[in-house]
């Protein structure tokens, strides 16, 4: 259990058939999707049906990525932003259509590698990425935003509330850059209504 990073293994049903005789009918047997890398031999056996396309795609970029219902298209950086990042737009009446975290980098390509997965969601009525630069230099995701325009050609309205390292830079970028569906806002809850209104 421990040697292969299972999270869960179940045997269920257990039955005891009228002959006295014990049978697992059923069982199912679940290992951590971030340490599969260790164990390809398990990776092989994997029903690629039971993870949703845009995660598939997502997994193939190196983004972490996982599917939702809703109509907001959220990215971030580091995974308790991006949780209090759904949260927020749920208090602001939205619904988040993914989780998508940037991990501590944050650097161009992984920004198009993120949008290019959350563009695709049919579902996506808006984007609302919420970047704190700690070691992710907010200017390098502005420029990451921009490139993903140029490249990807997303229509969706786009939200950007950039905070901490060179967070003055990165607005400005964005801001100079005359794309009429980027909105930047100054803070977490200003962004995430703009984001909800935007989706409607």
């Amino acid at each position: 259990f421990v040697g292969t990073d299972a999270m869960l293994c179940e045997i269920n049903p257990l039955i005891v058939t009228p002959e006295g005789e014990v049978r697992a009918l059923d069982s199912k047997f679940t290992v951590d999707d971030n340490a599969l890398y260790k164990h390809p031999e398990i990776a092989e056996m994997r029903d690629p049906e039971s993870v949703p396309p845009e995660e598939r795609a997502a997994r193939e970029k190196g983004v972490t990525y996982v599917k939702l219902d809703g109509e907001v298209g959220i990215l971030g950086n580091g995974a308790g932003l991006v949780m209090s990042t759904l949260d927020v737009i749920t208090l602001a009446g939205g619904r988040p259509a993914n989780f998508c975290d940037l991990g501590g980098g944050g650097d161009a390509q992984g920004v198009v590698d993120a949008l290019e997965v959350i563009s695709a969601d049919p579902q996506v009525r808006s984007i609302y990425f919420n970047i704190f630069g700690g070691i992710t230099r907010t200017d390098e995701v502005a420029r990451g935003i921009l490139t993903a325009l140029e490249q990807i050609g997303i229509e969706h309205p786009i939200v950007v509330r950039l905070d901490g390292t060179n967070a003055e830079e990165g607005r400005r970028i964005l801001a100079d850059s005359g794309q009429g569906n980027l909105h930047v806002e100054p803070t977490m809850l200003e962004g995430a209504k703009r984001a909800v209104e935007l989706a409607k």
